[in-house]
Parts: structure tokens; C-alpha cells; sequence
């Protein structure tokens, strides 16, 4: 991410999880004249802010032996309102942190939408292998395993991968008990050719 100007706090918001800013460091980077809670208040009715919608505040507790001395609330606000709120103060602190808060919005999104990396791949492709496995076991094959050819494989896993939130589906192995005959039947055949569909009970 570019230069953090801004650190990004990751919370809860209307049980979503988002990157958010705290109020008070953008209070800070501003470097508005006014009292933190002042401003902020002022702004939040100026705006029509919500609370759980726009923002959530997190209360810190006085360290021991301080009373009440040293309660704060800290305001994480999302960054749309972040946006928002600098913008509002018209001056050159805030079209920066606009502009950074447009850049983090928009590097966040890029990385929601990046391929899969290739530890995750490797997660799959073991999951995958596990399945086409377990299949084969259930199978109970007396002679030789069947060679297939790669061609006809990569169909067969194709196949597997297309159906494989129906087959995860499943709750007892019965589905595949009552198909051992047509797949034990159509083993010596070239996989995928004229298969019949399995019927769901």
C-alpha cells in the first residue's frame, strides 16, 4: 500500500468487517484547532452520521486507580466517512487524506480480486486429488488399476470439480454405494463417455 499516512484499523461495523480509520488520528493529521470530541460530535449531527452504520466507538477504560480519569471513547469510522470528513475541511491536509483514503479504497479492492496464490492453489489441487482418491477407494477394484488417458482425466477432474459442492453435499456414501456397479461397469471404458447422470435420492 502506498505511504500509510493514516493507519487502517480492521472492525466490526453493522457485522460487516472493514478497514476503518480512528477518528481521533484524522483529527490529528488535520490538525483541526478545535477539542477532538467537539468537532467530532459536531460533524457527526452536521452530516447525518450513523452510528453501527458509519462508525462504531470502542470505550477504553481508566488505568487502575485513576477513577473515571482517562475514559475515552475511540470512533472508528469507515472510510466513506473518512472521505467525507476530510473533504469537508477545505484546506490542503484534507484533499491529501482524501486522496490517500480514495487510494486505499481502491488498492483493498485490487486485492479482494487477486488470483488465488499459489499456496492456496496448492490447497486445492491436494483437496482435488483427495476427492478423485476417496472415489477410486470406494471403487474397490479387484484386477489392475485402469490407465486413463490424460486427455480423458483432465475431463474426468473437470467433471469432478463442476460437482464437487454437490458431492462435499452429501451426508452418507450412499450416493456413491448404489453407483459402484456403473462406475466399476464403465471403468474399462473411456471415462465420461455416455455416463449416465447419477440419480439423487
Amino acid at each position: 500500500m502506498a505511504m500509510q499516512l493514516i493507519p487502517l484499523h480492521t472492525r466490526s461495523i453493522n457485522e460487516q468487517t472493514l478497514d476503518t480509520v480512528n477518528a481521533r488520528e484524522l483529527h490529528s493529521f488535520l490538525g483541526i484547532g478545535r477539542h477532538f470530541a467537539t468537532w467530532l460530535n459536531a460533524r457527526i449531527k452536521q452530516y447525518g452520521f450513523e452510528m453501527d452504520v458509519d462508525y462504531t466507538i470502542i470505550s477504553r477504560d481508566p488505568k487502575w486507580g485513576n477513577g473515571n480519569r482517562g475514559a475515552t471513547k475511540e470512533y472508528f469510522i469507515t472510510l466513506d466517512m473518512a472521505k467525507e470528513l476530510a473533504m469537508v475541511e477545505r484546506n490542503e491536509k484534507g484533499k491529501q487524506a482524501r486522496r490517500y483514503f480514495i487510494d486505499c479504497e481502491k488498492q483493498l479492492h485490487e486485492q479482494k480480486h487477486l488470483p488465488a496464490t499459489s499456496a492456496d492453489t496448492a490447497v486445492l489441487e491436494t483437496e482435488k486429488y483427495q476427492l478423485i482418491n476417496n472415489i477410486v477407494t470406494s471403487m474397490k477394484l479387484s484386477s489392475n488399476p485402469v490407465v486413463v488417458p490424460a486427455s480423458d482425466l483432465n475431463d474426468m477432474v473437470q467433471a469432478i470439480r463442476m460437482y464437487q459442492q454437490q458431492i462435499a453435499q452429501l451426508r452418507t456414501p450412499d450416493w456413491v454405494n448404489d453407483n459402484v456397479d456403473h462406475i466399476k461397469e464403465y471403468a474399462n471404458r473411456t471415462f465420461l463417455d455416455d455416463w449416465p447422470m447419477p440419480k439423487h435420492k
